[in-house]
């Protein structure tokens, strides 16, 4: 199980990079300004315009923090399905910015594929569990 979280891992890193360039690129806009990429990391941990990223962030960490795991301490991957599930929704109730960010910029559908790919592994790999 835990090659296939490394992989959904992966997969979100590389989508939340680029949901980050995207509101980063928003955030200059709107500020008429590039910002260096240590400011933009201030941004991303500060700025409320990137409140909605941070619960990638943090699920990020979660995973790596199972994979990691050397003592194999037990996890519930359907919760983390779940989770993720959640955080790529896209209604405009739920999408908190990724909706807007996918309309505006559909470079982000490529990573964004590449992550349902991960995640019907693990739902693969859950399903497999439960027989």
């Amino acid at each position: 199980m835990k090659p296939i979280l490394r992989d959904l891992s992966l997969a979100l890193v590389k989508f939340h990079r680029g949901l980050l360039l995207f509101q980063a690129e928003l955030a200059e806009k709107q500020d008429g300004r590039k910002y260096p990429p240590y400011e933009l990391l201030n941004l991303s941990l500060n700025d409320p315009r990137f409140m909605w990223l941070r619960q990638f962030s943090e699920l990020i960490i979660q995973i790596d923090t199972i994979v990691d795991d050397k003592k194999n301490t037990p996890f519930d991957a359907s919760a983390i399905n779940a989770a993720v599930k959640n955080l790529v929704r896209l209604d405009a109730e739920h999408s908190h910015g990724l909706l807007g960010a996918i309309k505006a910029d559909s470079s982000i559908m490529l990573p964004l594929g590449e992550l349902r790919k991960a995640m019907l592994a693990l739902e693969t790999a859950i399903a497999s569990q439960l027989q």
